[in-house]
């Protein structure tokens, strides 16, 4: 049977963590399309590193001074690097842009899966917006009043939300309409590092006063604490396809996963019943799906990464080929499921 390629995330069914090599991790991103994690290293030893749980952690990058936020984007890497925000080519690791921000402590960054980024400074208390496509960037908020940290693009409410640093640390949103700002939670919490959010709207944020992730839902009532015992924890992200938080630890150079649920099994199977091939991957207007057992009653699903159906034409060519017309879809790494009279199959593709 042909395994597809997210099935090593299978293995985080329980609270693990993995040390090797890790110096002082800041932020932590799941690439999709490359079956690993990659983490940025503020340490004695400044780096990107990838990471597969399970196995010691491998030079991503090194072509970093002092990285922080990491948000992946079609099929590249962007890191806030000091003042600046780099982007990295996925696949080999080389240096492709360097956005010169001018920024003091660039920290948080998200983007909306398309073209923006949109950047945290810590010291200054600024969000940026940033066009990844004409590396042009503005001011967004020129004063946030609290100290911004981690954010997250919350597109169905058109905002970006952030978590803040100290005491009594609330949760605040900008608006992408206008730029106004508002509180969504006043929380108790303090030294917000990181927010991160699941396909049912559920919201997680890492706490240092706590030493521990926090859960909100979609109203961001008062929330549950659903992991503890942490030790700095920083700029977290959450893993649709296996319902887990990978954790970045600051205070003891580790990077924890902490399995949730039910992994969603949409997306996600032990094993394929025949296997496929996907081309090209990175796309950008078209996508074939190649298998012996694609036939004129196949029928296939498309998710994004927030494990959402996406509407998307298709026709079958030469009997045994799947075309997708993706010209309308965003920048990013979509997973499918092909059903066929002989069975079903998943892997995933990425549109740059």
């Amino acid at each position: 049977m042909y395994k597809i390629s997210v099935l090593f995330f299978c293995f985080l069914a329980y609270s693990s963590i993995y040390a090797q090599s890790f110096s002082n991790p800041e932020s932590v991103e799941v690439d999709y399309a490359n079956n690993r994690y990659l983490v940025s290293n503020r340490g004695s030893v400044k780096s990107i590193q990838a990471v597969v749980p399970g196995q010691a952690p491998t030079l991503f990058t090194a072509n970093v001074s002092s990285p922080a936020g990491l948000e992946i984007l079609g099929n590249k890497l962007w890191v806030c690097d000091g003042g600046n925000i780099k982007g990295f080519d996925l696949s080999s690791g080389a240096l492709t842009n360097t956005i010169l921000i001018g920024g003091s402590f660039l920290n948080g960054i998200t983007s909306d899966g398309s073209t923006y980024l949109f950047v945290s400074d810590f010291s200054t208390k600024k969000i940026y917006r940033i066009n990844t496509l004409t590396e042009s960037f503005n001011e967004m908020v020129s004063n946030t009043i609290s100290t911004p940290n981690g954010l997250w693009y919350d597109g169905a409410n058109n905002r970006i939300l952030f978590v803040n640093w100290g005491s009594n640390a609330a949760i605040r949103a900008v608006s992408l309409a206008d730029s106004t700002m508002s509180t969504v939670s006043s929380t108790t919490l303090g030294n917000c590092d990181g927010i991160a959010a699941d396909a049912n709207g559920n919201y997680f944020v890492s706490a240092w006063s706590t030493q521990s992730i926090h859960k909100f839902n979609s109203s961001f009532g008062a929330p549950t604490a659903v992991v503890t015992g942490l030790a700095n924890p920083a700029d977290i992200c959450y893993n649709i396809t296996n319902d887990t938080l990978a954790v970045p630890n600051a205070q003891n150079n580790t990077v924890t996963f902490h399995f949730l649920g039910t992994p969603n099994v949409s997306v996600l199977e032990l094993e394929n019943d025949f296997e496929t091939m996907v081309y090209p991957n990175p796309a950008t207007n078209l996508v074939r799906i190649s298998g012996k057992s694609i036939s004129a009653n196949t029928t296939i699903e498309i998710m994004n990464l927030f494990g959402q159906d996406v509407e998307v034409d298709f026709k079958i060519e030469a009997n045994t080929i799947l075309v997708l017309s993706i010209q309308k879809l965003a920048r990013g790494t979509y997973f499918y499921v092909l059903r066929t009279d002989a069975g079903i199959s998943r892997s995933s593709f990425v549109i740059e």
